[in-house]
């Protein structure tokens, strides 16, 4: 609560002193209308802060009564955005901030005329300034929506990179009128931003930055028309010669600019422009190279090669197909067994038939005992199957009388009948085995064809593949002293960055992780996590993501049954290299080495899968798999999984016959606890799922059912009230007081695994 109260409270400060500084914006020596442009194209809760910041900068710099008409305009839109606020479809109109912001300002310019009288000159300017009014808040309202939302600088379309310039500018008019030394500060930081965007940005960053940046300068003040040119042309020739380093950069700007600026008659300002970029030039070059990472990333644009995205689309396609036709293959393997079931599947008439056709066939008597109209018939045996079930064997005494007076072989009858059940239970055992294997063997079908899906699913997210950057991370890969066998680079619809590289194993040495973060956030232009590292035949697999907002303290702590030395329950936690931090519990049927064996199995394995880059359902199945056919006995486990990703703050809590587990969000308690049955039993099996959103200090604190034995609400307790002090602190407090707290005779094994989200 305190934390969101802040961030609207800084909100608010930002936008008081946005609307200050564009009122003080000026241009054609005595117009000001960004104030106003400002107050139109802000969100509608921050429209007031905007408004106070630009009336005070209008009072303050603002002559000759023009204050009062800007102040009016101002109220004017606050009037329209008040009326029109609850229409919604109208205020996400494209023209909705920039009428709002031309349609006073041209008011109360006609209002002024009215007075002083209507001139040629002060329509065309009256009419000119409504009309960079309303560009303004055009512009303004695309910014505050880049802003705003989710994509990352490197997936700024062309258009969105200039919208931020030209917002940008606006803001630098009204540092040009402050000078130092007579050069003017807000000139000096345009030149510097021209730069940055042609070395880091080639041709298109230069050009983009030296047009806006010197159209807005130009326009300032009639007597620096020529930046206008001269930075455009500056931008366009540094981005031509950026490649060979800094200093061409900054030299062929100055040498271009003054050539341009030639064409201005007044020596003094083109002296004074040349002086300025000297200025900026030197700090330019001094500037550290990391501080510069950010300006690759708005210029990097990726290829939109046509037949790249016809591959994906292509590969995508293909995998959701093979994905339908393997979980179809599961469907129809269990419809064909089950036909056959009926056809194959011995059963107690056929034990009997064949003790019949066994003893029978040599006896005389045949013919009258079973075609005689009082003779014998198969329901004749149906006396004996309770006892045959019960005791396994039967004698000739187990017969029914009627059925001894008829039958004269009754000996060798039971005898046979002894013979072929123990054939029956033995192919009833083998059958049973057999359907286990099958459903095991039908549920993989349908598991590597939900592998195949998440393959499609994931391929769909990601929007776009980098192969020109991949190439230089390979290079770069290279010159550190490793084998990169593959690289790929990769941005996702939310646009964060994915890098991952497989390098030959015999190079795992040679990974110094800083370094590799160091130097691909320089090439990159992002700032990179610390890279994640999987080994596999031969091969070492690299996954690094780009810097989350959030990170994870995790403590864990244990107590082993009877102070043994196997414990039944096992946990893994580990960053995917996805910029999730993932946590697994398994809790092993019982204590002791077996539930160790069971538990450990399943951590282990469903961690292995998950680091792959499979997804936690189809790894669930595997892991079900696996358990189900390693030995004859049962084998169980319980599998709870807490996901967190560090980009969001969403925690995705999955359970298979798991214990519950407690959050303190917000400061209050909440419990997760979802029935559910452990691997290990069924063939088919899912985790059940639920999503918290979680924010900085909310606390995650995971058991296994050996905690909870003796009630949950002591645990809760201890959390809600937990200050600031380690996770590692609550881990050992809730272990040492559930182990106090079992006084049944009776001990389980223990594990508590506390987080806390940064």
């Amino acid at each position: 609560m305190v934390g969101e109260s802040a961030k609207k409270v800084m909100g608010h400060i930002i936008y008081f002193g946005c609307g200050f500084a564009a009122a003080m914006g000026t241009v054609f020596g005595q117009y000001a209308p960004f104030g106003i442009s400002l107050a139109a194209a802000v969100p509608f809760g921050n429209v007031f802060p905007s408004v106070l910041g630009s009336a005070l900068g209008y009072i303050l710099f603002s002559g000759g009564g023009r204050n009062f008409r800007y102040i009016a305009a101002i109220l004017a839109v606050i009037a329209i955005r008040w009326t029109l606020n609850d229409l919604q479809r109208l205020n996400r109109h494209p023209l909705y901030a920039p009428l709002t912001g031309f349609v006073p300002t041209m008011a109360t310019g006609i209002a002024v005329m009215s007075v002083n009288g209507f001139t040629m000159d002060s329509m065309v300017l009256y009419g000119l300034e409504a009309l960079l009014a309303g560009a303004g808040a055009y512009f303004f309202a695309r910014t505050v929506m880049i802003v705003n939302g989710t994509k990352s600088l490197g997936m700024l379309l062309p258009q969105e990179i200039a919208c931020l310039i030209l917002s940008s500018c606006i803001g630098l008019l009204a540092l040009s009128e402050m000078t130092v030394a007579t050069l003017s500060t807000g000139r000096m930081i345009a030149v510097l931003c021209i730069l940055l965007a042609a070395r880091y940005g080639g041709v298109t960053g230069g050009s983009i930055a030296g047009i806006a940046v010197g159209i807005v300068m130009g326009i300032a003040s009639s007597e620096y028309y020529f930046l206008g040119a001269a930075y455009a042309f500056g931008g366009l020739v540094a981005g031509l010669f950026a490649p060979m380093g800094r200093l061409m950069t900054a030299v062929m700007f100055f040498l271009s600019a003054g050539i341009a600026s030639l064409q201005s008659q007044d020596l003094a300002s083109v002296i004074r422009v040349m002086e300025e970029t000297v200025v900026s030039g030197s700090v330019f070059l001094l500037l550290p190279r990391h501080a510069c990472n950010f300006v690759t990333a708005v210029f990097s644009r990726q290829s939109s090669d046509r037949n790249c995205e016809g591959l994906r689309r292509s590969i995508i396609m293909r995998l959701d197909f093979a994905a339908k036709a393997l979980s179809g293959v599961s469907g129809e393997v269990e419809e064909v067994s089950g036909k056959l079931a009926k056809i194959v599947t011995p059963t107690l008439e056929n034990v009997y038939q064949k003790a019949v056709d066994g003893t029978c066939q040599r006896c005389g008597m045949k013919t009258f005992c079973w075609e005689h109209r009082d003779g014998v018939t198969l329901e004749s045996f149906d006396y004996v199957s309770d006892k045959l079930k019960r005791k396994g064997t039967i004698s000739s005494e187990d017969f029914r009388e009627d059925f001894k007076r008829k039958c004269c072989r009754t000996v060798e009858m039971a005898a046979a009948v002894n013979k072929h059940y123990q054939g029956y239970l033995s192919s009833e055992a083998a059958a049973k085995r057999v359907d286990e294997i099958r459903n095991v063997v039908a549920g993989q079908f349908c598991g590597l064809g939900d592998i195949l899906g998440e393959m499609a699913e994931e391929y769909e997210n990601y929007e776009v593949f980098d192969n020109e950057l991949a190439d230089r991370i390979q290079v770069r890969l290279k010159e550190l002293g490793m084998v990169p066998l593959e690289v790929s680079c990769r941005i996702d619809y939310m646009g964060r960055m994915t890098v991952e590289a497989d390098v030959d194993d015999s190079d795992r040495n040679k990974l110094k992780r800083a370094v590799i973060v160091k130097e691909l956030s320089k090439i990159c232009g992002r700032h990179f996590d610390t890279p994640h590292l999987t080994a596999a035949f031969g091969k070492c697999r690299l996954v690094m993501s780009e810097r989350a907002a959030y990170d994870v303290e995790i403590a864990s702590s244990q107590h082993i049954s009877g102070n043994g030395q196997l414990c039944g329950d096992h946990f893994r936690y580990f960053c995917d290299g996805m910029g999730r931090m993932i946590t697994v519990l398994s809790d092993g049927m019982g204590t002791g080495g077996r539930a160790a064996v069971d538990g450990g199995m399943a951590a282990s394995i469903l961690s292995k899968l998950i680091r792959a880059g499979l997804g936690f359902e189809c790894s669930l199945k595997v892991v079900n798999a696996a358990l189900m056919v390693k030995s004859e006995d049962e084998s169980l486990a319980t599998l709870d999984v807490v996901s967190v990703d560090l980009y969001t703050g969403e925690a995705d809590f999955l359970k298979a016959g798991a214990a519950l587990s407690f959050i303190r969000k917000g400061g209050k308690m909440h419990r997760v606890e979802m029935p559910s049955l452990p691997a290990g039993i069924l063939p088919d099996i899912a985790f059940h799922s639920r999503e918290e959103d979680l924010a900085a200090e909310d606390i995650i604190v995971m058991v296994s059912d050996g905690a909870i034995a003796t009630g949950e609400e002591w645990i809760e307790r201890i959390i809600e009230n937990w200050e600031a002090k380690s996770m590692q602190e609550l881990a050992n407090l809730i272990n040492d007081e559930a182990t106090a707290r079992r006084r049944d005779g009776h001990d389980d094994d223990i594990t508590v695994i506390a987080m806390r989200v940064k």
